[in-house]
């Protein structure tokens, strides 16, 4: 099986996300089958914040405008939103099963963390994943045309 540029890019990118995810259970000490739960599904969210990131890396360019969009602002953009949609869905939790870490500095710097830590993680994805899988011509500064 031959796989194409946005397939290594997204099997990167999700590759990079389950990196990023398996610190929540290194980090995190959940106590009930619920907060386990909560624990895995970060693990899982990280995976599929990692494929948006890798599927987002295809469109470099705002086509109304005609602008470059660079990698790390793609990245942060997808982590801003998703961390978000988190914090939505599980904050109370998230806070709860924070203040329980053994790892993590008490007290807590609250949920809304979340945000920016998920910005972080997806720009330093895109960026990652943009190095090596759509690298510039050396000396010209321009992208290779995509085949």
């Amino acid at each position: 099986m031959t796989l194409t540029p946005l397939m290594k890019r997204v099997a990167l990118a999700k590759s990079l996300g389950l990196v990023f995810g398996l610190a929540a259970p290194l980090l995190l000490t959940p106590v009930s089958a619920a907060e386990t739960m909560l624990v895995w599904g970060i693990v899982l969210w990280s995976v599929i914040l990692g494929a948006l990131v890798g599927l987002a890396g295809q469109f470099d360019r705002v086509p109304v405008f005609d602008i470059h969009l660079p990698a790390g602002f793609r990245g942060s953009w997808i982590g801003l939103w998703m961390g978000v949609v988190l914090l939505l869905v599980a904050q109370e939790p998230l806070g709860v099963v924070w203040a329980r870490s053994e790892w993590l500095p008490q007290p807590g710097p609250g949920a809304w963390w979340l945000i920016a830590e998920a910005t972080l993680i997806g720009a330093l994805i895109d960026l990652a994943v943009t190095a090596v899988t759509d690298p510039t011509t050396r000396g010209t500064g321009q992208r290779r045309p995509r085949h």
